[in-house]
């Protein structure tokens, strides 16, 4: 903020800059009402009869006209949705809702029907003439209304439709029209009145301008005095405080004004102090955490009111985060050392994904842990034909149970020749062979029982 530089011609009125602005405009409100009294007093009576003929467009006319619109606008709308929903025959939801507009729509026809009578203003004959054959019109609209519901209710929707486009349009034109000319009736009295009251005030003008030229005159002087006293320091105000709402917070404040101004500087001085500070606070917490001190919290104890609760509300935020990090860690934990029993915390709103990618995560070990039981369980048995379901698995997996296949296979089929060849030395074939490229336990099988057979051969020729 910039320092405020007081002018030689400012300071020549410290005592009324000084003032406080309530006592300024005192001053001013003192000075321009007497001018308005002497004024007033002189313009009252012609203002009286103007007034009069105002209230009376006010309280009758314009109100009458206002009400008597909103019941043609309001018609308007009753008649759209009576035809619309007559296309709507076998669409229950539809009728309900288009029932339920019919209703809202005519019980704002009987409120500005009710505003309409409730004007305190007495009408004459012709008005309530006019009013009556409304009345009746409206009646017998609403009666022919009532029967197409009543046949809309019973499913007649062709029953409905005759009425609408008989009964109910001719009663619906009978109504606006004679609503328009109880309209008109209204617009023209509240015309005629609006001429008188622009006529009084014409008169009411020429006899006011010869004394406000004088009245202004005096209260200009006195204006430009109060408002230049006022306006300049408000605008130091003004730019104090776009600083502080575009984030400019390092600059200076004057605060040596004793009027409301400045203390409304020495108070924005103070809201800098505090915004400062927990920015600083809330760049601390950033750096800790940054370097892994994820238990650091800010002392909202430092920070008054809202601000403590603007803090408390981020230490919160922050700790519900790293809670739902942590809960996440431990479980991970727990599933990374075979430990499946345990389930992530049902979590709401868009974290409900950390719970879906842990639910994901068991369920594919839980998935892989079955396969690998299923497959040892087979072959502790003996049986090396069973397979893993390698389409349901992706990636490393997948590799798994491939890899998980592959040994099955290959054991059952070493297996399968060991056999093949105890099953020819049982039929006397001393010449079979293991042949093939068998590695590790199973090369060494294959030459141990190729061994054999060639002993037994030698001990059988011996003997032969």
């Amino acid at each position: 903020m910039h320092a405020f530089d007081v002018p030689p011609e400012r300071s020549k009125m410290t005592w009324f800059q000084n003032l406080s602005i309530a006592r300024k405009l005192a001053l001013a409100f003192a000075s321009t009402t007497l001018l308005t009294l002497l004024l007033g007093a002189f313009s009252l009576w012609r203002l009286n009869d103007g007034n009069a003929q105002i209230r009376d467009v006010n309280e009758n006319w314009m109100p009458a006209v206002q009400h008597l619109g909103e019941m043609r606008a309001q018609l308007g709308e009753f008649r759209t949705f009576e035809q619309a929903q007559l296309g709507k025959q076998g669409d229950a939801a539809e009728l309900a809702d288009y029932d339920k507009r019919l209703k809202d729509t005519r019980a704002l026809i009987d409120a500005e029907e009710a505003g309409y009578n409730a004007i305190p203003a007495e009408s004459s004959d012709e008005e309530l003439a006019l009013y009556k054959k409304v009345e009746s019109s409206r009646a017998a609209y609403f009666e022919a209304h009532d029967r197409i519901a009543a046949a809309i209710a019973a499913d007649d929707f062709d029953t409905a439709k005759a009425i609408s486009g008989s009964d109910s349009r001719k009663l619906r034109r009978e109504l606006f029209d004679n609503l328009k000319t109880l309209s008109q009736y209204n617009v023209d009295h509240l015309s005629q009145n609006v001429e008188a009251s622009r006529e009084a005030h014409e008169r009411t003008v020429i006899t006011l301008i010869g004394g406000l030229v004088l009245v202004l005159a005096l209260a200009s002087l006195l204006g430009f005095t109060i408002s230049r006293s006022i306006a300049r320091p408000v605008a130091d105000a003004v730019r104090v405080a776009n600083d502080v709402a575009a984030g400019r917070l390092d600059a200076k404040i004057d605060t040596s004004r004793q009027d409301e101004v400045g203390q409304l500087l020495s108070a924005m001085q103070r809201m800098q102090v505090q915004v400062v500070s927990l920015i600083a606070a809330l760049a601390e917490m950033t750096r800790r955490h940054d370097e892994g001190q994820i238990s650091f919290r800010i002392d909202d104890t430092n920070f008054p009111g809202d601000y403590g609760r603007m803090v408390r509300d981020t230490n919160t935020l922050v700790a519900q985060h790293i809670g739902v990090k942590m809960s996440a860690v431990n479980v991970m934990r727990r599933y990374a050392v075979g430990d499946l029993s345990i389930d992530m915390d049902r979590l709401p709103g868009e974290k409900a994904v950390i719970t879906e990618a842990m639910d994901m995560c068991k369920a594919n070990l839980s998935a892989i842990n079955g396969e690998i039981k299923r497959l040892s369980t087979a072959a502790a048995s003996g049986d090396f034909t069973q397979r893993g379901d390698v389409e349901k698995y992706q990636y490393d997996f997948r590799a798994m149970v491939e890899g998980l296949n592959g040994l099955m296979k290959t054991t059952d089929g070493n297996l399968a020749e060991v056999s093949e060849l105890l099953q020819a030395i049982a039929r006397g074939d001393l010449t079979a062979r293991m042949e093939g490229d068998f590695h590790g336990v199973f090369a060494t099988m294959r030459d141990d029982a190729n061994a054999t057979v060639a002993q037994l051969t030698e001990i059988v020729g011996g003997i032969q």
